[in-house]
């Protein structure tokens, strides 16, 4: 089958009872069915993945990783339609070798249809004219999960959907909450591959709490200085233990779990994205070439296109992490101007390298860290802007501070900042 075809189950020689294999040869997808009543998902218990492996009456069922049997004559007649989806935590699924579908003596080739998805639509069986039909899908989203859900029902946390009919179907449960669910899945991947998380994303989550944010939902994104002065920070580890609680905070924050990282000197740089499946080493991995300069002014260009790429649907949290002051600091208060009608909250840290240091030169570091620092207070208090999009906090050099003060200095103003965006109609 081609992409966007359509047959009946008789015109391609299929009962309703149904056995669909799913190929992939990229570790960590997951295959998914999603038993929809009116395009959403109504029932949880018709989510049938790895860890529910099976709808109430049996109709749905998946032997992992990818193989599916549909008994369409036995789901319930507010059952309408079934999509078979694959999604993954942290890769674009076109860098797949092969993402295959077989159906009977069928094969769909869904892999040349793919870009930047990492949710992927492959199969929709609906019901049309008394019997079922099979469509070839192979549409998705870069945003993952998050995005999917919202295409089989917009809410994802909030909607209360009408449960299926009593007399179609058994009792329902509680409507579905496909964000405390991807949440939980994260949870238990941290668990099984990076168990050395799973407290510092307990303790951002007690941090967010204590904030009113614990259903807020941001991409987060991590901007780290590669100017000469932060030498021992990248030497020391001090850099990738930051990188892992930015990781933790993300685990709570965003439905994908990760975090883009950027570097930034006199030039500008993306570093792809931070997971669970690559944290450890991955500061280390990036092999940092430190530079002689500090500009904030490229760096904070380049992330505002690609946040304007990736759309204003989600607010981005951004975590700015820096040991000194930026030149053309006239450009960087036109960005945060030009930045504060944008559903944008960046998060300066600043790291003091003065702390704790005597003497004549330890006197010279502590006016450069005042001078540097003082602006960035400055860009915390900025006048002309639409709201307050900023907030400046500084640590010592040895960036040892607790993680609950760290986590709580993280997420200071993101809640006061959510609440004036909304009045503001940056955010919906």
């Amino acid at each position: 089958m081609q992409a966007g075809e359509r047959k009946t189950l008789a015109d391609l020689g299929l009962s309703e009872r149904l056995e669909v294999r799913v190929e992939c040869d990229l570790h960590g997808t997951d295959f998914s069915a999603f038993g929809l009543q009116g395009g959403k998902l109504a029932d949880d218990r018709y989510m049938v993945f790895y860890n529910q492996p099976r709808s109430p009456e049996g109709a749905i069922t998946l032997r992992p990783p990818g193989e599916f049997t549909f008994e369409l004559q036995a789901l319930p007649p507010a059952v309408d339609e079934v999509y078979l989806t694959a999604t993954h935590d942290e890769s674009p699924l076109s860098n797949a070798g092969r993402l295959n579908v077989s159906f009977g003596a069928h094969t769909f080739d869904v892999k040349p249809h793919l870009k930047a998805e990492k949710a992927v639509m492959l199969l929709r069986l609906y019901r049309h004219s008394g019997g079922w039909r099979l469509a070839a899908v192979a549409q998705g989203f870069n945003g993952g999960l998050a995005a999917l859900v919202g295409h089989f029902g917009g809410e994802v946390a909030e909607t209360a959907n009408e449960p299926l009919p009593a007399a179609s179907a058994p009792p329902v449960t509680s409507p579905v909450n496909l964000r405390k669910e991807r949440q939980r899945v994260i949870l238990e991947k941290a668990e099984r591959e990076q168990p050395g998380l799973v407290s510092l994303i307990k303790t951002a989550s007690i941090s967010l709490e204590k904030r009113g944010l614990s259903e807020a939902q941001y991409r987060v994104k991590l901007i780290l200085d590669i100017s000469a002065s932060m030498q021992r920070e990248y030497q020391n580890g001090a850099v990738q233990k930051l990188a892992e609680r930015a990781l933790a905070l993300a685990a709570r924050l965003d439905d994908d779990g990760e975090v883009e990282v950027y570097l930034f000197g006199v030039k500008a740089h993306r570093k792809g994205a931070l997971s669970l499946g690559n944290v450890s080493g991955f500061v280390n991995r990036m092999g940092v070439e430190l530079e002689g300069g500090t500009h904030y002014n490229p760096v904070m260009t380049m992330l505002r296109e690609d946040v304007r790429r990736e759309g204003f649907d989600i607010p981005t949290l951004v975590l700015f992490i820096t040991d000194g002051g930026t030149s053309n600091r006239d450009a960087v208060v036109r960005q945060m101007i030009e930045a504060s009608r944008e559903p944008i909250f960046w998060k300066f840290m600043g790291i003091d390298q003065a702390a704790g240091k005597g003497g004549f030169l330890g006197g010279l570091m502590q006016r450069a860290a005042a001078d540097s620092f003082g602006f960035l207070e400055k860009l915390d208090d900025l006048q002309g802007r639409m709201v307050d999009n900023a907030d400046f906090f500084s640590v010592p050099a040895s960036i040892d501070l607790p993680d609950n003060q760290l986590f709580d200095s993280l997420v200071n103003e993101l809640d006061s900042w959510q609440r004036d965006a909304r009045r503001a109609g940056i955010l919906r």
